[in-house]
Order: C-alpha cells, then structure tokens, then sequence
C-alpha cells in the first residue's frame, strides 16, 4: 500500500514562501523609499522655511529672499511680502 504523495505539498509551500518573500521586500523596498522622500520633503521645507525667516526689505517695495529680488515670495510653508512673513509650522500629534 502506497502512502500519500508529499510533493504538492512541498511545492504549494514552497510557491507561498516565494510569494511571502517577495511581497516582504517590496514592502521593505517601499516603505524605504517613502522614508526617503518624507526626508527630503522635510529638508526642504526648512530651507523653505529659513529663506522666509531672513528675507529683508529691498528697494521699491520688494523683498530680497536668498539674495534675490521679488515683489512677494511665496515658497514652500512660507509667504514673503513688504509688509508680512507668513511661515506654516506642522507639527505631528
């Protein structure tokens, strides 16, 4: 009498491992990835925000912000005019 043969089982298992293998580094490549971006996201808007911050009056009603000459400047989380800095500060609760 013949017992039952192993080798399906061994292959479905093996065929899910691959598979659970797989997704495991896409989401690991992914989330890297993400991690990546939501630093130089942040990078730059803090060098966004530090332009806003010293930007000084110019001639003729302008601004100069970074060392150059705008009527008003808006960047990334900052407003700059003659009259007015705005800076958004996000924080996370």
């Amino acid at each position: 009498m013949r017992g039952i043969s192993t080798t399906p089982i061994v292959l479905v298992l093996i065929i899910f491992g691959v598979f659970g293998a797989v997704a495991a580094y896409s989401w690991y490549y992914a989330s890297m990835k993400a991690a990546e971006k939501a630093a130089l996201f942040n990078a730059k808007l803090a060098e966004e925000q530090q332009k806003c911050l010293s930007a000084v009056a110019g001639p003729n009603g302008t601004v100069l912000v970074g060392g150059a000459q705008y009527s008003n400047y808006t960047g990334l989380g900052c407003y700059v005019d003659e009259d007015v800095v705005v800076v958004l500060q996000w924080t996370r609760r």
